[in-house]
């Protein structure tokens, strides 16, 4: 059973937002910079790289102007950028923590977990961020320091996160941490608990399915990947996993329409390794079942 790759990582909050209510001067008179802003605002990342670039080039020591191009080359996917920008506003203005938790989430996106892990235990050196604390955690998990992981999220939650669906994310990427070290009692309950939080988190429901599939309950599981389906339709990995469990239940017409809907959302998503894996699973159960029909 492979491990479910779905970790989702908190953002910086919104920084330009906050910086605005204390503008510094030389900014004030900044066109750029407030085209920028109002670009961030609006989610036209593109124009408010350039509006803070055009700012940059104006006066090369704006720490604002920097670490909000950072925000923009982050929604854009730009993480090399988004690192640089970033460096240049702490350079001019250490220990911001918002610029620190996004340097982070880039270095993260990059791959590059140890940069990660350095910049959200400089952000918790002065303050218990659960952002940090969460981010922190992913990052383990990816370096399979599982225990470790485990340690974070439990600091994220003991900070009492006020929004729900935050807590659910915590309580489903920690479920993730036990599953990956085989404590599946510990990974249902958090799975089960992230449900109950937030009953519109399909990682949730997909994980814990993948779970009771393992240790043979398909009803279960079935129902988890239905409910998964009916909140993602394009999962094609629910579609895969029910398929299995159906086929496992010993139904098999079930299983070949799930695996035939995996196999084609895999394609269209341009998963080639998992559709053609799919399709030798369908080939092999219809193979099967022309034989028992003799």
């Amino acid at each position: 059973m492979s491990r479910p790759n779905y970790l989702q990582v908190f953002a910086g909050l919104m920084a330009f937002l906050i910086w605005l209510i204390t503008p510094q001067p030389a900014l004030s008179c900044s066109i750029s910079f407030h085209q920028g802003v109002e670009a961030l605002q609006t989610g036209q990342f593109e124009d408010a790289v350039r509006a803070f670039s055009i700012a940059i080039d104006a006066d090369q020591n704006q720490s604002l102007a920097y670490a909000n191009r950072c925000l923009a080359q982050l929604e854009l996917a730009h993480y090399s950028e988004a690192i640089a920008d970033c460096t240049a506003s702490l350079n001019q203005q250490p220990n911001q923590s918002e610029v620190l938790l996004n340097r982070g989430l880039a270095y993260y996106r990059m791959g590059n977990y140890q940069a990660a892990i350095a910049d959200n235990t400089t952000l918790l050196r002065t303050h218990a961020d659960v952002r940090a604390y969460f981010n922190r955690g992913l990052a383990k998990v990816a370096m399979q320091q599982y225990w470790q992981a485990l340690i974070d999220y439990d600091r994220a939650l003991a900070q009492q996160p006020e929004d729900q669906s935050t807590i659910a994310e915590i309580y489903t990427d920690r479920g993730l941490a036990y599953f990956a070290l085989q404590q599946m009692p510990k990974a249902i309950s958090d799975f089960s608990q992230a449900i109950d939080l937030n009953t519109q988190d399909e990682r949730a429901y997909y994980n814990r399915g993948c779970l009771y599939r393992w240790q043979g309950n398909f009803v279960a599981a079935i129902a988890d990947f239905t409910t998964a389906i009916a909140l993602q339709p394009d999962h094609a990995s629910a579609y895969l996993e029910r398929g299995i469990a159906h086929a496992q239940k010993g139904r098999a017409a079930s299983a070949l329409s799930d695996l035939k809907n995996a196999a084609s959302l895999f394609e269209q998503h341009g998963h080639t390794i998992a559709y053609q894996q799919t399709v030798a699973l369908i080939q092999q159960l219809q193979l099967t079942r022309q034989t028992a029909m003799g």
